[in-house]
Parts: structure tokens; sequence; C-alpha cells
């Protein structure tokens, strides 16, 4: 049974799924520093406890707080024998972890809370049951929109085609994105918008029966194209094209 500062970070955890159930761009800022406000005297308290071992057992304790939350995950995933609805819970626990609960962690900017979240991305990391990775991510980074490492829609297309996490498409589209659509007029307002919106969108297809479908539609129509236009050079092209997923995802699966 976990007890002091292990319970405190499942229920955190807990706190931070039923937050990013509701993810969106015009209330996260306040919806966040609600959280914080309210979890602030446990952190508090946890960051207090490691400060107060030797160096030994602080690391030790970072270990274990590090690796509560994923191992309670890791517990709840192989409860779920239907494949559709664990894909669904990685893809909750997920969100949770990079809008809400990571970010909890390093706001106050503790080197020793700080230490907690890389054990924890990387403990999470290794569960076989898990298909997305997660990566560092910051409140000031998620309230920016921006966020170089996270490419949800992309990602989520390629996984259901069966590509591998660091196959060429994903790769070219990234460099595309971060070489030449970061440096162009309005170029960080459109990867921002994508970034405020991508989380959601990905979420509400994955709950879909049809989602298989939907990804394939989006390979079809936006990606293969823009990565038939960026090997022509035409970069230009592709953005027109990387917009237009923009506006009609929003469209189809924000504003219906």
């Amino acid at each position: 049974m976990q007890t002091g500062p292990e319970k405190q970070m499942i229920s955190m955890f807990e706190e931070a799924i039923e937050l990013s159930s509701q993810f969106k761009k015009a209330t996260y800022e306040p919806t966040f520093r609600g959280f914080f406000e309210r979890r602030r005297p446990e952190l508090a308290r946890m960051l207090k406890e490691i400060r107060e071992k030797d160096e030994g057992r602080r690391k030790q304790l970072i270990q274990v707080l590090g690796t509560e939350v994923p191992e309670y995950a890791s517990e709840q995933l192989h409860k779920l024998s239907d494949k559709r609805k664990r894909e669904n819970r990685i893809l909750d626990y997920n969100l949770a972890l990079v809008t809400f609960f990571i970010p909890l962690l390093l706001y106050s900017r503790d080197p020793e809370l700080e230490a907690v979240a890389d054990e924890m991305i990387s403990s999470w990391n290794r569960i076989d049951t898990v298909t997305m990775k997660v990566g560092k991510s910051t409140f000031e980074e998620i309230n920016g929109g921006f966020r170089k490492r996270l490419c949800y829609v992309t990602t989520a297309v390629c996984r259901s085609l069966q590509k591998p996490d660091e196959c060429y498409e994903l790769k070219l589209l990234r460099e595309y994105r971060d070489r030449y659509l970061v440096s162009s007029e309005g170029g960080k307002e459109t990867i921002r918008e994508y970034y405020n919106i991508a989380p959601t969108i990905v979420k509400r297809i994955e709950r879909m029966a049809e989602a298989d479908v939907i990804y394939q539609k989006i390979w079809e129509e936006y990606l293969n194209p823009c990565i038939h236009l960026i090997e022509a050079g035409e970069l230009a092209a592709c953005r027109t094209v990387y917009t237009n997923m923009i506006q009609d995802l929003e469209q189809d699966y924000l504003f219906s």
C-alpha cells in the first residue's frame, strides 16, 4: 500500500488525468495554475523529504517516486484485455503526463523534482504496453503551443499504418517543420495552433471505432502529399497542404 509521497504521486496523476480530459487552448493556463496551487503543499513536502535524505537515500527516493506512476499505470493497463480500450487508456495517460503532470513537477524548477520527472519519463517509456513515448514538457512550452518533440497527429497516423517510431516519413516531416516552417513568416503561429489542437484531436479519433480509416484518410489527403512536395523541393506548397490539414481537422474533430 502506498504511503507518504508515493501516495501523493498517484493522487496527483489521477487529477492530471481528469484535467487533461478537458485539455483546451483557452482554459489550459488557468487550469494548470489552479492544479499547481492545489498541489503546491504536497510538492513542498515531497521536496523537503527528498532533501532531508543523505545522497544515497535521496537517489533511492527519487527513483521510487519516479517509478510510482508508471508502475501504477502499467498495472491498470494490464487489466484491460481489449486492445482498443488499452490504446485509449494509454492515450489518456500520455496526455495527462505531458500536459499536466510532468509540467507540474518542472514548474518550480527544483532540480530534485526535475530528477523525479526524468526518472518518470524513462520508466514510462520502458513499459512494454506503451506504444507512444513521452518527452519532457514544461508548462511554458505547452502554453506557447510549440513543442518540437511531440507530433501527435503524424505519429498517430504512422503508428496506425504500422510504421516505426523513427520512420523516414516522420523524420522528413519533423525536419520540414523545424528547418523551414518555424523560420518562415507566420510559421511559428501555424505550429503553435497545431500543437494546441492536436492532442485533443488524436484523443477524439482514438475513441472512434473507425480510427484506422480516419488515419488512412489523413495520410492520403495530407501527409503523403506533403512528403512528396518536400521531396520535390516545393516547400511553400507543402505548407498550404499542412495548413489545410490543421483547418480541416479543427472543423471535423473540434467544432463539429
